[in-house]
């Protein structure tokens, strides 16, 4: 969306409103910096104009911004392919927070005029313009070599002051960046606890916290505030990649590299040595278990998809699973309650936000097939 501003109607009214000339010096000169990193960027002078651009109350953010409340429904969610072995229980759980209304609108606005406004670095696929799952799977198409790497907790690595310095790169200024930056992380759950037994006096003065926020998974601005926050990264990243031979892109946590030219074992696991050390010292850390490197010769599926055959395909496994599900959901003797049972999901609801998932999985990488399974899944008794 673009966000018009015209200097003299400002002055105009500003001086009909009876504001000083020292006031309205400051303001046009906050509108140049915005407009000069871009046009259709909107000039936000002050937390409470934010507030009337958003159309969210003003006190509520400055509470938000003051960590006077946390203001998110926060619940865990299971990964999917962990053992239930596995002794730490935060490596087992997802952990989901999801804003107040009200704070997810301003999120949300945030997200659509602020960060929408330019793409992220051209690595980035995920949660940007005109991008998506297929077009980085499409890069390493046909690749003899494929490393894949992993960032363990990639938005709670993202901190407040990372997320000011990008609100500050769109030329808002300090104050107005700081308090967006608070706007869009939350506290870590032990200090939340512990603020809330304090009844939100935490540290001294008005905007101080006793350790700094992170990005919650959750929000709808924490996607496109993490791409921000890592394109130095990315272009280093980049940088190497190309320097040492190897293609990369990154969907939101997930780093891929890949080459169609000879190479060795030995180079891909330099490769994999350099990267981890940039991304330390980005302050992000690396899942090792995740970390894989495929041969030539060796099956090759990046992001769920099929690269080494040409264009990106969705695997005959996911294909049988998905229509195995569709078969027994629309089979008269089995249904969508003895289907559920039989798979082991603890809801109807699960079960199918789970199907949907995979149909929106399949319909970025082939909308015909994925127009099909839709056309499929519409057909099913949910009740049965």
């Amino acid at each position: 969306m673009a966000h018009r501003w015209d200097p003299q109607t400002f002055i105009g009214g500003a001086n009909i409103a009876g504001r000083a000339k020292v006031t309205i010096e400051s303001c046009i000169a906050a509108a140049a910096a915005v407009k000069c990193v871009h046009p259709d960027l909107p000039v936000i002078f002050t937390l409470n104009h934010l507030a009337h651009l958003a159309d969210v109350n003003a006190d509520f953010l400055a509470e938000v911004a003051h960590r006077k409340v946390d203001a998110y429904r926060v619940f865990r969610v299971k990964k999917r392919g962990v053992a239930n072995l596995v002794p730490a229980q935060s490596r087992r759980y997802r952990t989901i927070c999801v804003p107040d209304a009200r704070l997810m609108r301003v999120q949300r606005w945030i997200a659509q005029n602020i960060l929408q406004v330019t793409p992220s670095h051209q690595a980035s696929f995920a949660f940007t313009k005109d991008r998506d799952l297929r077009g980085a799977a499409a890069v390493h198409a046909n690749a003899k070599w494929l490393v894949k790497m992993d960032v363990r907790q990639f938005f709670e690595s993202i901190s407040e002051v990372a997320v000011y310095r990008v609100f500050r790169t769109f030329g808002y200024g300090a104050l107005l960046s700081f308090q967006m930056a608070r706007i869009c992380t939350r506290l870590p759950d032990h200090h939340n606890q512990g603020k809330r037994a304090h009844r939100g006096r935490v540290g001294r003065g008005p905007y101080s916290a006793k350790s700094a926020g992170h990005l919650p998974q959750g929000a709808p601005s924490s996607p496109m505030l993490a791409n921000r926050a890592v394109e130095t990264l990315d272009r280093k990243v980049k940088r190497i990649s190309t320097n040492s031979g190897w293609s990369y892109t990154r969907y939101a946590d997930d780093l891929a590299f890949s080459r169609s030219d000879k190479a060795r074992r030995g180079d891909a696991m330099k490769l994999v040595k350099l990267i981890e050390m940039s991304l330390a010292s980005a302050g992000l850390v690396v899942h090792r278990q995740k970390t894989s490197i495929a041969a030539p010769g060796g099956r090759k599926i990046l992001l769920g998809v099929l690269i080494d055959r040409g264009e990106p395909k969705l695997p005959k496994s996911f294909r049988n699973n998905i229509e195995t599900h569709l078969y027994a959901l629309l089979h008269s003797d089995i249904g969508a309650e003895k289907h559920r049972a039989n798979r082991g999901f603890s809801s109807l609801i699960g079960m199918r936000r789970h199907i949907m998932g995979l149909i929106a999985h399949a319909h970025q990488v082939d909308k015909a097939y994925a127009a099909k399974l839709y056309s499929e899944v519409n057909l099913v008794d949910w009740n049965n």
